[in-house]
Parts: C-alpha cells; structure tokens; sequence
C-alpha cells in the first residue's frame, strides 16, 4: 500500500476516479448515511452530478481515513472547517497520531487526499486540460500573467507546444496550491512569492519525484519537499513543511487508487436512509461541455 515511516501511520495518498463511479440510487443513499448531516446538506446544494461526486467521495476519504489512523469509532467521529473552509478534527486525538495533518482536493475526475504523521501536508490536483471559458491559451496566460515569477513564466514557456506549455503552467499551480494548502491561510495569499525550480521530469504516468525546491520572498525554503505525479492525465502535486530541526529524510508515498467499496468499508450509518436524496442526486443535470 503507502509507504511507512512510523509504527501506526506516517504516509497515506490516495486517489479516486469520479468518471468511472456511476453511483445508482442505492449507492448514493448509502454514501449520504456515512457523512455527517451538514455535509450530506452542503453536497445536495450543488447543481451537477459531477461536483456532487466529488464532494461526496472528498468527505467519505476523510472519514475513512481518519477512523483507520486515530482508531476513533466512525460514527464519533467529528468534522468541522476552519474560516479559511479547511477541513479539521473535532476530535480530540490520539498521543500517538497528535501531530496528523490531512487535506483533500478535487479537479476534472480526480479526487485525491493526503495524510501525515510527521509533517504539515497540501496537496492539489489539476487535469490536463484547455482551462474553460479560455479564447486561448495565450489569453489565458495572460490572464494569470501575475500568479507566477519571471522564472517560472520562462520555464512555462519553453515547451514547444502549447500542450506542454499549458501542462508545466499546471504543473506550478499545483505546486502553488500545495503549498498555500499546507500552510492553512487560504486564498489571501500573495503566490507570485513563491518561486519554484522544477526537478525531475513528469511526463511519464504513475512515477511520483521529489526533486523540486521553492523559494519564498527570493530566500530558499529548506523545510519544504514537494511530491509530484501525473495520475490518469492529472498532475498531483503534495506539499510537506517538516520542522527546521529535523534531520530525517522522507520516503516518497505512492498514490493507492481506491474504490467506492473501499470507502465505505467499516463505515457506519449516521443518519436513517434517504430515498428522496438518492432520486435527487439522479435528476442532477451533467456539467455541460463548453465548445471553443
């Protein structure tokens, strides 16, 4: 599975495919019974079936995850979010696991989460894809020409073609928003400071590197390691700040993809079922496909 740097937990990643979970009545009503009944609201309120579905599998990570660490019953378990809308556990924890940090994200089919013992963690996803509502990609880079450093607009640039371009532009998002996720603050933060020095090639599907550095307000960050890895045409980045003092190295953590039956595995019902939730998840309209 993950690679282990401690007894009870030190690493997990893992990823799910919302394209190819087509969840029917039954399973969407099982699903809402497993998340607390704010989230079950939140999720109903979103339009199309696809944000629904990743919102859901993003809540039901979270649970599973957190009752396989902390060891705490399922159903104790407590959710909250921070002002910033990070995810945090009510709950008190564990000595052995006090110092778990988690974040979930979720872009195109891909929804993805991260978990340590031993360092502050962020992670993003982002497909490959024409960004939508963009009259081009120059326009588009344009547009976000103030997000990233004169260095990393030149690495941007130098693909030769507008694919490669556009995916070393998503590549340093991801490692922006890794970054910011990390550190908790949300959106507010300026991420033209952050000046990121690529390592490693990430065209090859599956391989997770670790050799990229940042720089933050021109000073190097030496507290920081960054895990890459392009996953069914999503690029993943994890951010992890370990403590200055520390002089142990960390491993890298493959992606486990995992399953609808895998998440709901040992969970436990909340709630009573809901039949009218389920055949309201079904009527939700498909997101609409933007023609260029």
């Amino acid at each position: 599975m993950t690679v282990s740097r401690v007894a009870i937990m030190s690493s997990i990643r893992w990823a799910f495919n919302t394209r190819q979970w087509e969840p029917t009545v039954t399973d969407w009503v099982r699903a809402s019974q497993c998340v607390q009944p704010e989230e079950k609201q939140r999720i109903g309120k979103f339009v199309f079936k696809k944000d629904a579905k990743s919102s859901m599998i993003g809540r039901l990570m979270l649970r599973k995850m957190l009752h396989r660490v902390t060891k705490i019953p399922y159903g104790e378990i407590k959710l909250g979010r921070t002002d910033k809308g990070k995810p945090y556990l009510m709950n008190t924890l564990p000595e052995a696991c006090r110092q778990l940090s988690f974040n979930v994200s979720h872009h195109g089919d891909s929804v993805v989460l991260a978990a340590e013992t031993e360092a502050e963690v962020g992670i993003d996803v982002m497909k490959l894809e024409t960004p939508v509502g963009a009259k081009s990609i120059s326009d588009f880079f344009h547009t976000m020409r103030r997000q990233f450093t004169e260095d990393e607009w030149v690495y941007i640039k130098s693909g030769n073609t507008e694919k490669e371009q556009l995916g070393s532009f998503y590549r340093l998002w991801c490692l922006k928003e890794s970054y910011v996720k990390a550190l908790g603050v949300g959106i507010g933060f300026e991420v033209k400071r952050l000046n990121f020095i690529t390592g490693g090639d990430l065209t090859h599907a599956g391989g997770t590197i670790c050799t990229t550095t940042v720089e933050v307000d021109g000073q190097s960050a030496k507290n920081w390691t960054f895990e890459e890895t392009l996953l069914d045409n999503h690029c993943i980045a994890v951010a992890l700040k370990t403590p200055l003092c520390t002089t142990q190295k960390l491993k890298i953590a493959p992606f486990e993809v995992i399953t609808f039956d895998d998440l709901l595995a040992d969970s436990k019902p909340l709630s009573e079922p809901d039949q009218v939730y389920g055949e309201e998840f079904i009527q939700k309209a498909e997101r609409p496909t933007l023609q260029r």
